[in-house]
């Protein structure tokens, strides 16, 4: 064999032993992955390949070949149509969500603990005798006489107590033949301050009344014997603490008046003051809304008596209690 084809043989597993050699140290530094692999000689690959396909080298046995991963053209365009389609869905549902909320807004009412964190603002009240105020307290009026407690209590009876003298007790009898007694109301009705000018002077008949506060006097449901009383009454925006809430201290002023009502009714003189009062808030009281306001007598001692009571909204949750 001469000089030139031994030189021809040895060259393509020259350049087989060099591509192994490459790849092993593309092994062990990564950031070579990605350069291209030297191209073979020329002479190599146009060189025959019979005596190398016939007899091939150790070393590319042992070196296993790494291929680059082919990059398929339509991956890029999917990624893009995908990536597009979350978009629009995205703001499809921003979009309904903002739409739904502005809806709910205007027709549905609010609800209460979405206006503690988020209160409305307070409209200004009308002037005092203007043609608002009056059409205002007419309206309130209106309303305070067809809720159901009212004509529940307006109907409410009970057996009318036998005559006897004074100093007994007098309790419901049947009649000589044997016939129940007749039923009478169980409550009188009262307004207070309805009839009383209203004076400087006076905080709840005066400073408090008006539009936007106390714009009708109170309607009081007082039992026969004077223990037990109903008081209603209407409470506006200017009576706020915090934004659209009821002051808690014009609470215990309210408080303080129904309770001690019901104690001076039963004292001797119908003389007192208030000793002690003691609250405990439930809940919070919202604005511009109708109040039942409840008390009992609980104890009379000569010249001091206990009495217990609570508010109440419409539908008959306590908000504060008191005695």
């Amino acid at each position: 064999m001469s000089a030139r084809q031994a030189l021809g043989v040895l060259q393509p597993r020259t350049a087989i032993v060099r591509r192994s050699a490459l790849l092993a140290a593309a092994r062990f530094h990564p950031r070579r992955l990605g350069s291209p692999l030297p191209a073979p000689p020329a002479a190599a690959a146009a060189a025959p390949f019979s005596t190398a396909a016939s007899k091939p080298s150790h070393a590319a046995d042992s070196t296993p070949t790494q291929s680059r991963p082919r990059v398929d053209p339509q991956q890029p365009q999917e990624a893009k149509q995908s990536r597009r389609g979350l978009i629009l869905l995205s703001s499809a549902l921003l979009s309904t969500g903002l739409l739904a909320g502005i809806g709910l807004t205007f027709f549905v009412p609010r609800p209460r603990i979405v206006s503690l964190v988020f209160p409305l603002p307070t409209n200004h009240p009308p002037p005092r005798e203007s043609p608002e105020h009056r059409a205002h307290t007419k309206e309130i009026e209106r309303d305070l006489m067809q809720l159901e407690v009212v004509k529940q209590l307006q109907a409410e009876t009970v057996p009318a107590p036998a005559p006897t003298s004074s100093g007994e007790d007098q309790t419901p009898t049947a009649t000589k033949e044997g016939t129940p007694a007749p039923l009478v109301k169980k409550y009188t009705v009262s307004r207070p301050y309805a009839a009383t000018p209203p004076g400087p002077h006076s905080l709840s008949a005066y400073t408090l009344r008006g539009p936007g506060k106390f714009a009708v006097p109170p309607l009081v449901f007082t039992t026969q014997d004077k223990r037990e009383s109903v008081l209603i009454l209407h409470v506006g925006d200017g009576l706020c603490g915090h934004e659209g809430v009821v002051h808690g201290g014009l609470l215990a002023t309210v408080l303080d008046e129904a309770l001690g009502r019901t104690a001076l009714l039963n004292l001797p003189t119908n003389i007192g003051v208030t000793a002690t009062l003691s609250l405990k808030y439930k809940k919070p009281t919202f604005a511009n809304q109708f109040l039942v306001i409840r008390t009992e007598l609980t104890e009379q001692r000569g010249r001091k008596a206990w009495v217990r009571g609570k508010v109440e909204d419409l539908d008959g949750q306590t908000l504060v209690e008191a005695e």
